[in-house]
Order: structure tokens, then C-alpha cells, then sequence
């Protein structure tokens, strides 16, 4: 049974040149097993060396300095205290100040040892890291189980790097409604850091506590402004489940699983479970697995099975689409098609007018929208304005008109400064006018730091029409800031389907008149995007459909109008040809 946190008797503060001391009485007749800080501080990494005392006078060192930290929506605030066998009141935590700026600490909570036995050893659970996914600011792991529905109890990251402080969150993919999605289970902070004076601390396991329902865990590894981790692999444990019976004779029984039709059994013998989990057991290990005569699975073990789905949908007369793209696939099964800028930028906004076509009929699909980004990284140019001198103004050309982006991310090395940056783009209406719309606005400001290059987000607003974005910024009397290479960020979109054939697969997009499409396939979506997944990738370039297609599309719009203008002009002649010349001079 877990203890109830408690809080101090007592809680003083004090500070030297070089030093924060924290005294705490811990006003608990149990064995301490943690102490957490409290502090508002958003961002700090400090070396705590914690000592422990019975009488406040004789004081006992409990090891090396430990990291105490806030930092990239990460902390490290509970201190873990040594196990002893008679408790002691006070605690003195002795924070270092002579390289970092000092910190306020406001309080404390201690947290007893529980009252519980000494629980199992945990089980190791084959993993493998199946896919990595590099997006900005985020690497994303999917890692296979040997199984599903295994009590998970923790998992650890296997990194090289020397230095490092990383948020991770465990999640699983799940439809919510119609709206495909992911959950997160777990979130922890993995580190190595290394302190002044202490070795280097690591902690690389994440806490779980969890069965998934799928064989597939998704491994978001936070990295903000940092390069992603050199990974070797993942290790995942789990808690060890028994079964308790009785057997009445020595020999071989069978041990039956995998009917995910079956309902959970009802025994007798389940109002006896108290006393048998305190009985003496004999321990029996599982054999090797056999085969079920009569069994015949509908799939392979490398996928999960997928109910029968439509692989092909209603044929589709495409000569209202703008644009094709074949569609590249290493494997029949369920796909993953994620769209490039090219896609996002001629798409509609809703991407009601996507299409997945193999030999002139759709290929039913699930639109899937996950909360990842892609950056692309743009050089912006100086562009001075004669007209206003005391302004810096930059242009920053897009791969594509039309651009979803979300974020622009831009950097500077200029140590000293203080601007007001406005983000906007000109658009010309239909009076052949150019206007002015601003996407983002913000103070950036900056203190000299030597050797670091100031960055600065900006949400953007609204969907770019052009393919220029401008920045501009009044310096005042103030030299002329330097930005550098800047980071537009657009949204993650993917196209989820499966497909029996490799060939023939085409992607068509471009038409503004287009209804979403609705398939049957959404009454399995939870099936079709829970399974494992290959990766279907778009052909470079994007190209305009087919001549002809693209000529019925002119023709569809324009035609009727042309032929109306073409009577009017004949009409025009006949009747000047009619009507009398005047008379001669």
C-alpha cells in the first residue's frame, strides 16, 4: 500500500555566496523514501549533494551530488533517500550557486517508504524499433512487442550521446468518433547530465504502468532545439503474471490462449483466490508453443489480422483533377502515405479532394492527422527599402504557393537587441491592387550570450496565399539585425489504406468542386489503423493530369462562355453589314 505524502515540520532556507542550503524536518515517524523540492524557477540545472541527520547536529553524507533540474518541459525535483533502519528527521539539501544563477525554493513534501512487499522481479519483453520518424523538434520510434495486452512496467531508451535531457511520451494509436488519433499512457524524462565534482547521472527508463491493446507502442522523444539521440535500441519490461491452480496429479497439463472471441472464465475456485496466492506453489514453466490442429490463421504473425476490407472503391472519371502523382509501394498491405508540401500546397484546405486511384477505381482510405510537424529550412534574403532606411526588411520564398504552415522559426546571432518583428505577405486582389497581410507579430528581444544563436517562434495565422512570406523590423537608431537560416513548419497529413497489388497506384488531387469522399472502410478504421504499417512513399514532382483531362476541365468552365462571345462578335459583323452606308460626299 502506497504512503500518503506528507508535509514537513519545518522548512529554512538558507543562502551563502555560493550556496543554497535547504533544511528540512521531515515530521514523520516513518522511514523517508523522497523528498520533492517546490520552486517556480521555469529553467535551471543545479548539483544537490543531500545529507541526512537524526539530531540536526551530526550530519551524514547520503553519496555523490544529484541533479536537480527544470528544463525543455522537463524536471528532476524528487530527491531519493537511502534506505536505513531507524528514521531520521532532518534532511539538508546543499544546492550549488557559484556557476548558475541562484534559485528560490519555497517548500518541500516528503514522501515515506510504503507499507508493501517486496514486489517481483520485472520481466524483459522483446522489442524492436520498427520505424524512426524525424519531425520537427520530435523523433518518433515505433516500437513492436512480442504481444499485446502485456502489463508494461517500464521502458528504457538505449543512448549513446554523452549529454543529454529529453520528454518522452509513450503513446498508442486509437479512433475517437471518426477522428483517428493517438493516446498517451506514459510521459517521463530520460537525462545524462554530468555535474561539477559528482559522476555523471543517468536515468534512462520511462514508468509505465499499462497493458496495450496493440503490439505497437509510438515513442515520442521531445528534442526541441537539440539534434536527435543516437539510438541503439529499446529494452521493455513488464510485470510478471501467474497463474495460480490446483493440480490434483503430477504430469502435463495445456495451456490454451489466443481466442480473442473468448470471455474471461468464472471458476469456484475464485473465492479461494486469498488463500491460494498465500499457499506454497510449486513453480511450472510454460513448454515450447504448438500449433492448434484445426487452427487457420487469416494472417501472418507480422501483422495483426484486419477484417475483410473494400480494396477497391467506385471507379472515378478524373478529368476534374488537376494533378496526379504516382504513388511508390515496397509491399501489399496496409500503407501509410504521408503528404509533401507539393500535395498540402494544391490540395483543398480540407483535402476533400484527395484521391487514391489503381487502374481507374478509388482506393478506399482513413485521413489521418497526428499532432507532428515537418520543418523546411529557408535562407531568408535582404530586400532593403529605399523609401524606409531605418527598416531591415528580408523575403523568404516558399517551395510552394499555398503553404499550410503553421510556425516560422527564425535565428539570429546579433548578441544585443531588442525588435518588433512583423511577419505578413502580399497578396493582389481582383482589382489588381497588392495588400498587405500580416501572419505573425512579436517583440524579440536578446542578451549577449556568447557562442549561442538566438532563436524566436512565431505562430502564423491563417493559410499563406502566396509563396513570399516578408519580415520586416524598425531598427530605430540601431544597427541592422542578421538573421540566419529560418524553419517554416507545416503539418503532418497521411493517407491510410491497404492494398492487395503494389502496381498502378496513383494520387489525384486540384479540384475545388470535389466532395469528400465516404467509404465503408471507416466502420474498421480502428482495426486498419492499429495494424502494422508499411510506408508508401509519392513520386518525385508533382504534374498536371492529362492533356485531356485538363483541356475537358477548360472546356467544362470556359466553353459555354467562349461560344456566347463568339456569337455576340458574329452577330456584331452581320449587323454592320446591314445597315446602310451613308450617302457620298
Amino acid at each position: 500500500m502506497a504512503a500518503k505524502v506528507v508535509r514537513p515540520r519545518s522548512f529554512r532556507v538558507t543562502t551563502t555566496n555560493d550556496s543554497t542550503q535547504l533544511l528540512i524536518e521531515t515530521g514523520t515517524a516513518k522511514l523517508p523514501e523522497s523528498v520533492t523540492l517546490e520552486t517556480a524557477a521555469p529553467w535551471f540545472l543545479k548539483a544537490a549533494h543531500i545529507e541526512i541527520s537524526a539530531d540536526g547536529e551530526t550530519w551524514e553524507s547520503t553519496g555523490p551530488a544529484v541533479p536537480v533540474f527544470r528544463q525543455f518541459g522537463a524536471e528532476q525535483l524528487r530527491l531519493a533517500l537511502p534506505p536505513r533502519d531507524k528514521p531520521y528527521a532532518f534532511v539538508r539539501v546543499t544546492l550549488a550557486d557559484f556557476r548558475s544563477r541562484r534559485v528560490e525554493f519555497t517548500g518541500a513534501s516528503v514522501q515515506p517508504v510504503p507499507v508493501r512487499a517486496t514486489p517481483p522481479a520485472l520481466v524483459p519483453v522483446g522489442t524492436v524499433i520498427t520505424r524512426r520518424d524525424e519531425f520537427a523538434g520530435e523523433t518518433v520510434l515505433t516500437v513492436s512487442l512480442d504481444g499485446k495486452n502485456v502489463p508494461l512496467a517500464e521502458l528504457m531508451l538505449e543512448a549513446k550521446d554523452a549529454l543529454f535531457m529529453r520528454r518522452v511520451t509513450v503513446a498508442i494509436r486509437e479512433v475517437r468518433g471518426d477522428v483517428p488519433g493517438e493516446r498517451v499512457l506514459a510521459a517521463g524524462t530520460v537525462y545524462r547530465v554530468a555535474l561539477e565534482g559528482a559522476p555523471a547521472q543517468a536515468q534512462l527508463a520511462v514508468p509505465l504502468d499499462f497493458a496495450p491493446p496493440t503490439r505497437e507502442l509510438l515513442v515520442h522523444i521531445h528534442n526541441g532545439d537539440s539534434p536527435p539521440l543516437a539510438l541503439d535500441g529499446v529494452q521493455a519490461r513488464q510485470h510478471p503474471v501467474n497463474l495460480l491452480f490446483h493440480a490434483p496429479v503430477a504430469g502435463n497439463y495445456t495451456l490454451l490462449s489466443g481466442n480473442p472471441q473468448a470471455t474471461a472464465p468464472r471458476y469456484d475456485l475464485a473465492a479461494f483466490a486469498g488463500e491460494m496466492r498465500t499457499a506454497a506453489a510449486n513453480a511450472a514453466g510454460p513448454g515450447a508453443l504448438e500449433p492448434m490442429p484445426g487452427y487457420h490463421p487469416r494472417d501472418s504473425l507480422a501483422e495483426p489480422p484486419l477484417p475483410d476490407v473494400p480494396l477497391a472503391g467506385a471507379p472515378l472519371d478524373t478529368k476534374d483533377w488537376l494533378y496526379r502523382r504516382t504513388v511508390q509501394l515496397s509491399r501489399a498491405g496496409v500503407q501509410e502515405l504521408e503528404l509533401d508540401p507539393e500535395v498540402l500546397a494544391r490540395a483543398r484546405p480540407d483535402f476533400a479532394d484527395v484521391r487514391l486511384l489503381r487502374h481507374g477505381n478509388q482506393i478506399p482510405y482513413v485521413l489521418e492527422k497526428p499532432a507532428l510537424a515537418r520543418s523546411l529550412a529557408l535562407t531568408p534574403a535582404v530586400t532593403p527599402d529605399a523609401r524606409r532606411p531605418g527598416f531591415s526588411v528580408w523575403r523568404l520564398t516558399l517551395p510552394q504557393a499555398g503553404l499550410p504552415l503553421q510556425r516560422l522559426v527564425l535565428s539570429c546571432a546579433t548578441p544585443l537587441f531588442s525588435r518588433e518583428i512583423r511577419i505578413y505577405e502580399k497578396v493582389t486582389g481582383t482589382d489588381g491592387r497588392t495588400r498587405e497581410i500580416d501572419l505573425a507579430n512579436g517583440t524579440w528581444s536578446r542578451m549577449p550570450e556568447p557562442g549561442v544563436t538566438e532563436t524566436r517562434l512565431f505562430e502564423l495565422s491563417g493559410r499563406a496565399q502566396t509563396d513570399t512570406l516578408w519580415i520586416e523590423t524598425d531598427n530605430g537608431d540601431n544597427p541592422a539585425i542578421a538573421l540566419g537560416t529560418a524553419q517554416v513548419v507545416h503539418p503532418v497529413v497521411r493517407l491510410v489504406f491497404k492494398v492487395a497489388e503494389t502496381d498502378g497506384c496513383a494520387l489525384a488531387y486540384g479540384n475545388v468542386e470535389a466532395a469528400a469522399p465516404r467509404y465503408d472502410l471507416r466502420l474498421v478504421a480502428v482495426k486498419l489503423l492499429t495494424s502494422a504499417r508499411h510506408v508508401a512513399r509519392l513520386a518525385d514532382g508533382g504534374q498536371p493530369a492529362a492533356a485531356g483531362s485538363l483541356l475537358a476541365r477548360i472546356n467544362n468552365r470556359y466553353l459555354l462562355w467562349g461560344a456566347l462571345a463568339l456569337v455576340v462578335v458574329v452577330l456584331l459583323v452581320v449587323v454592320a453589314k446591314l445597315l446602310p452606308k451613308p450617302p457620298a460626299a
